[in-house]
């Protein structure tokens, strides 16, 4: 769009969900290359640019003068404007909606300094004209990303039930969600749980370093997170240090669990892991026979009668290993699970 009308910055902020697409937006400003918006915590798009998406929607029309929108003084001081425009000195934005179908797929534009002189009629022209070209190519790269994000998350984790979360472990905020079945909703699903998703994983990921199981998953609530693996390294996440987190719903597992004693859990847990009988006995601290007593007493209370019932009973459906390079599972598992030799039975 630069090229096309002449301008020292521009900006893209690209999403379906108001409540990330502003959060991962990029900004070029002179012959700079494209950085991420600063301070966008908690803004949503609407809210960073003064809008409200079904107006902006209601029409095909999607370029427009920022003059046309607001008054200059009330625009400089949205979410946007203020921390970017203002101290980079920039007078005048042309701003294009990018919308089809009724569907808002971001928010882009371009800026100029009062010394470049306003934009015209024919800028926004030109701009219109562009605008169908941008929105194919903003839902082909959203549609790209969601794959690309899903598929580094199942590598990491497996395939299995329930929504996955990707967070950033040093920033300490969910990145990326996902929920095949049931969609996720930002504001309801991710917002209200962030800090103890952030937790979760890490707590999970520190008992994983220590060789270590949980006596019980972390519970949320609307689920019970499951598993967790770290990802390093991976260029879909911007190289940064992420953890995914998997979240199953609320269901007959907690119940389940619920239904045990602590130490009970806390073999249960390490039985679904894959832990031998000799490798449960020496992280619980307890004798062989102890744990065959404590295996017993957890097929008559959860009404299976071997290991395998007992890990679909509380792991439906069948738990996947890993397959990812830097894969952290709440703990790792034995090859005496796969190989179908239930040493405590």
């Amino acid at each position: 769009m630069r090229n096309t009308i002449p301008s020292p910055a521009a900006f893209l902020c690209l999403g379906t969900d108001d409540a990330r697409a502003y959060a991962d937006s990029s900004r070029v400003l002179d012959e700079g290359i494209a950085l991420p918006l600063v301070d966008t915590s908690g803004v949503g798009l609407a809210q960073a640019f003064g809008f409200v998406v079904r107006d902006v929607c209601s029409t095909t029309r999607r370029a427009y003068l920022a003059a046309e929108l607001y008054p200059d003084d009330e625009r400089l001081e949205l979410p946007f404007f203020r921390t970017h425009s203002k101290p980079s000195k920039l007078a005048h934005a042309l701003i294009v909606f990018l919308h089809e179908g009724g569907v808002l797929f971001g928010v882009c534009g371009v800026e100029r300094r009062l010394e470049d002189g306003p934009f015209a009629a024919t800028d926004v022209n030109a701009a219109e004209a562009l605008a169908a070209f941008i929105v194919a190519g903003a839902r082909a790269q959203i549609a790209y990303d969601e794959l690309a994000r899903e598929a580094s998350a199942l590598r990491a984790l497996g395939r299995g039930a329930g929504a996955l979360y990707v967070v950033d472990r040093d920033m300490r905020r969910v990145v990326w969600a996902a929920d095949r079945e049931h969609g996720i909703h930002w504001n309801e699903d991710v917002a209200p749980v962030e800090d103890s998703l952030v937790n979760a994983a890490e707590k999970l990921l520190d008992a994983a370093a220590r060789g270590e199981a949980l006596p019980t998953p972390p519970r949320l609530p609307h689920g019970t997170v499951t598993s967790v693996a770290s990802i390093v390294d991976d260029p879909v996440f911007g190289s940064a240090r992420v953890a995914v987190v998997r979240v199953e719903p609320l269901g007959e597992k907690p119940l389940a669990m619920d239904a045990l004693s602590r130490r009970e859990r806390e073999i249960a847990r390490l039985l679904v892991a894959g832990y031998s009988g000799v490798n449960v006995a020496a992280i619980a601290g307890l004798s062989e026979n102890t744990v065959r007593t404590y295996v017993r007493r957890l097929y008559q209370k959860l009404g299976v009668s071997n290991r395998a019932d007992l890990v679909r009973k509380l792991m439906a459906p069948e738990p996947k290993v890993a397959t990812g390079p830097v894969s952290s599972h709440i703990a790792p598992p034995d090859s005496s699970l796969a190989g179908g030799d239930d040493t405590l039975d």
